[in-house]
């Protein structure tokens, strides 16, 4: 028998199951609250059912071991002359947020680093009427210096 949570059950799972305790005209289309419903109307309290068949098996992957080698860089943001401008400065990657303190060298993987190369913005600059230029500058918006960048591990140095 499997036994399976009926949180985690799906319709058609309580549906067999229903079946099973005897109860008529429950089709999975129904949905779960209303399958529920009714095997809570023959007094089935349990928070789990029982269906025949194998119990699954789970198999788990590992990923290979490695020594955490990534492809780093070295990088300093300097301060800015703007609100937040002494702040640790927010990147985020896939979901993954890192804030990279400035005024000194923080070594950080190099896709972070690319995330922070790619953020830029316009400058408009004016004219000594204040008119506004026609071509902006395209200007990084956390303006960096690479220090160091470390090639990617699996990348072999030609001699």
């Amino acid at each position: 028998m499997q036994k399976i949570m009926i949180a985690d059950a799906s319709a058609k799972q309580l549906a067999d199951f229903a079946e099973l305790l005897g109860i008529d005209g429950v089709d999975y289309r129904l949905g779960k609250a209303k399958i529920e419903e009714k095997m809570r109307a023959i007094m089935y309290d349990k928070d789990y059912i029982e269906l025949p068949g194998e119990e699954p098996t789970i198999q788990r992957i590992e990923p290979p071991a490695t020594e955490n080698k990534r492809r780093m860089a070295t990088i300093m943001i300097p301060n800015q002359d703007r609100a937040g401008g002494t702040e640790p400065v927010p990147v985020a990657v896939n979901g993954r947020q890192l804030f990279i303190p400035r005024q000194s060298a923080q070594t950080i993987p190099w896709e972070y680093m690319h995330a922070l190369d790619n953020a830029k913005k316009f400058v408009y600059e004016t004219d000594e009427n204040g008119t506004l230029k026609p071509n902006p500058a395209e200007v990084h918006e956390y303006p960096f210096s690479l220090l160091r960048e470390d090639p990617a591990p699996d990348v072999e140095k030609a001699a």
